[in-house]
């Protein structure tokens, strides 16, 4: 299967629906663990105590760790993985988990407050639209998902516009 009708009606039936999820809580080793991969060395990221004279209760998380991690859970089942092993729903709803190449576009981000260790994370999701376009390997769709990710106080850490073409 590619994009064709079917795929563009199922897109456009979750235009404007919102998909909540608990992501889980940030801790400081993830944190830590992801600002070393990035070869992120501000000490705010690593060292508590330097987190702590700047007015934070812990280490905080570099502004992208959020929305850097795709899907939170411990994992799906294989028959729910797409091709490129993200779990299928998870984070583009209304995409079909086989049969579509999903290719990231970009993605435009609001940071709102920092992220200090120990913050338990939620994200909401909305397709707010989808587009048809030609593509020199033939029709392609363009998604784009808006995502507010927020504290249990329901406080937003970070706003993110997600362009997706699929194919």
């Amino acid at each position: 299967m590619a994009v064709d009708e079917a795929v563009l009606a199922r897109l456009e039936e979750e235009l404007g629906v919102e998909h909540s999820e608990e992501l889980g809580e940030v801790s400081a080793v993830l944190i830590k663990r992801y600002a070393a991969a990035v070869g992120e060395t501000n000490p705010l990221y690593t060292d508590v105590d330097h987190a702590r004279s700047e007015g934070y209760s812990d280490v905080i998380a570099p502004p992208n760790f959020i929305a850097a991690v795709i899907n939170w859970s411990p994992g799906a089942p294989y028959d729910r993985l797409r091709e490129d092993g993200t779990e299928a729903d998870a984070h583009l709803p209304g995409v079909p988990a086989k049969g579509v190449r999903v290719m990231g576009g970009g993605e435009e981000m609001t940071f709102e407050r920092a992220v200090v260790a120990g913050t338990f994370v939620t994200r909401a999701t909305t397709l707010i639209s989808v587009s048809e376009r030609d593509s020199s390997q033939g029709p392609m769709l363009v998604a784009r998902y808006r995502d507010v990710y927020r504290d249990t106080s329901g406080e937003p850490l970070l706003r993110t516009v997600r362009t997706v073409l699929l194919r």
